[in-house]
């Protein structure tokens, strides 16, 4: 490999890390709409990538009709806090949602199921993340298409895989997977809120990555 070569990936070893450590940005990181018979457990899941605790005073999160590109339902986060690298669960029935952090109504099947519908974060009234679902509604499309849908014959959710991973963009972002609310996203299906998992935090999988991109280089050069 020449010089520059082995430069470029160095560059670019650090500047993925620096990309990861440097987001700092609460988002949707996982939702359930849609589950077999009935729906009754529906949640959506906010994820603090950031290192210091955020306030949610003055965020909202609206749920948008795909019929019309209008909200249907408001739901003020006003009052909350999310941590630092923390999870923050917005349910309905508590007693069907593991970790549920806020059960902001007592109806059942509160989130459309789609073709299409979306789910925006605001903060005030700037868009902060969006998640359009099975189908396109500008502007809470993030990039590409979802290619696949919340599953009503098999337990999963919508979820960021890796856990917390943000490109901007739906359709890479986010993965059909397990329902984990209040814990880290993992690919699959079932109920996985209660697995033990070793997950490796984002920025801590960026330095990991571009550690492997360095060893590499090193091994490279020895060659």
């Amino acid at each position: 490999m020449k010089q520059s070569g082995l430069k470029k990936l160095g560059f670019l070893a650090v500047t993925c890390g620096i990309a990861f450590s440097s987001n700092a940005a609460v988002v949707i990181n996982e939702i359930d709409y849609d589950q077999p018979g009935t729906d009754t457990a529906e949640f959506i899941e906010l994820f603090n990538s950031g290192t210091s605790d955020t306030s949610l005073q003055n965020y909202s999160i609206d749920l948008i009709n795909g019929s019309n590109s209008t909200p249907y339902r408001n739901i003020d986060l006003s009052g909350f806090s999310i941590t630092a690298g923390g999870y923050f669960v917005i349910c309905g029935d508590a007693s069907l949602v593991a970790n549920c952090d806020y059960s902001f109504t007592t109806t059942s099947g509160w989130m459309q199921n789609g073709a299409p519908d979306a789910v925006a974060l605001f903060d005030n009234a700037n868009l902060l993340d969006s998640l359009s679902y099975e189908g396109e509604i500008q502007p809470y499309l993030e990039g590409s298409t979802l290619a696949f849908a919340d599953s009503n014959t098999d337990i999963a959710s919508l979820s960021r895989i890796p856990n917390g991973f943000d490109i901007d963009d739906n359709g890479l972002d986010f993965q059909s997977g397990c329902i984990t609310p209040g814990t880290a996203n993992i690919a699959g299906m079932g109920d996985c809120s209660a697995t033990q998992v070793s997950a490796v935090p984002v920025p801590a999988a960026a330095w990991l990555f571009a550690s492997g991109i360095l060893g590499l280089t090193g091994f490279a050069r020895r060659k």
